[in-house]
């Protein structure tokens, strides 16, 4: 869980975040070594009660603020301010995803901090960004799903827009917060000018789909499949994830299937092709899969060269062989006399 070399020991970061973007982004500078001081108004981090957990605290809470040490403050209360911008003279780092605007009022906005301390990076988590019309409108994770273009490609077979189950897109803006934060970092500290990094998580979605953005614009519309008959298919005791990536995969998958006239078939002679014929193709799957095991057909399909796997929950996943080789969850004390499996960050 925790990285054997600690390249960041030493800084001093200051944790005004709730939620999950910007709790995430704090909780890998303290992975990595940095002292994170979070700040919790009286009534606690919102993400504490949001989903199941231990001992009163969500199982995301502990995730996004493992490592940190805390303080409880109410920012509007009397002093409140100066505690805050007293440990701000002391860090690196400080992360704030007020709504824009919100920290000015407080007190404790950018040019406060910088006030403070000349050398400051803060990094600002948004909905939308730090300017513009939307700048102080409200925004969650299932709504830069469906703002950002994401759900508009997650449809499946269903044909509806459909959002991830999971705050994805307040992950990767953690990720893209902690990534921008350590490179304003970089370098002779002494030269460090404060810097304010405008993090916002529409943008981050859109971010992890520039290929394609790019797409629509060069052919000004939607992607369409690009590989079909790649998708999730139900199998006499659960499911299977079956893809290609080249021209040779197909007559592969049709030689495991035992349909070698499906590899002649004027339909699914090509990548556009099957695209194009995709539901029909999708039923001829459909049937096919249905008739063994998703051991069997992994075992099959891999054997001749076709990327296939089971379609794990957490619980399988967690139980595999190869989680267990590579340390991909290791213990990890969520609450007092409680472990339980924590994911280890890549790397």
């Amino acid at each position: 869980m925790i990285p054997t070399t600690r390249p960041l020991e030493g800084l001093r970061v200051l944790d005004l975040s709730q939620g999950v973007a910007g709790p995430h982004c704090g909780g890998l500078f303290a992975e990595y070594g940095a002292d994170v001081i979070k700040i919790e108004p009286p009534t606690g981090d919102w993400m504490r009660v949001l989903g199941a957990g231990y001992d009163g605290r969500s199982g995301s809470f502990i995730y996004y603020n493992r490592g940190k040490k805390s303080l409880c403050l109410d920012l509007k209360s009397a002093g409140a301010v100066d505690i805050v911008l007293n440990l701000a003279a002391m860090c690196d780092v400080v992360i704030d995803n007020n709504r824009p605007g919100v920290s000015d009022r407080l007190g404790i906005g950018f040019e406060a901090l910088k006030e403070r301390n000349s050398q400051i990076i803060v990094v600002a988590v948004s909905g939308f960004g730090l300017e513009g019309p939307d700048s102080r409108r409200p925004l969650s994770d299932t709504i830069a799903q469906a703002l950002s273009g994401f759900m508009s490609v997650n449809c499946g077979r269903t044909g509806v827009p459909a959002k991830v189950d999971m705050t994805l897109i307040d992950c990767l803006t953690g990720l893209y917060a902690f990534q921008a934060a350590t490179m304003a970092l970089w370098g002779d500290p002494s030269q460090r000018q404060a810097q304010l990094l405008d993090i916002s998580l529409v943008q981050c979605a859109a971010a992890i789909q520039g290929a394609k953005v790019l797409e629509y614009s060069v052919h000004d519309k939607m992607p369409g499949k690009i590989n079909a008959p790649a998708g999730s298919y139900k199998a006499s005791d659960g499911w299977l994830a079956l893809t290609l990536v080249r021209e040779a995969d197909w007559s592969n998958i049709c030689k495991t299937f035992g349909q070698l006239d499906l590899a002649i078939d004027p339909r699914f002679a090509t990548f556009d092709d099957r695209a194009a014929h995709s539901d029909a193709l999708t039923e001829i799957v459909d049937n096919i899969i249905a008739t063994r095991t998703v051991s069997e057909w992994v075992t099959a399909l891999t054997d001749n060269g076709v990327l296939a796997g089971p379609i794990n929950d957490y619980g399988m996943w967690l139980d595999t062989p190869q989680t267990a080789a590579i340390e991909g969850a290791v213990r990890f004390p969520v609450a007092p006399g409680i472990e339980a499996p924590i994911v280890r960050t890549p790397g």
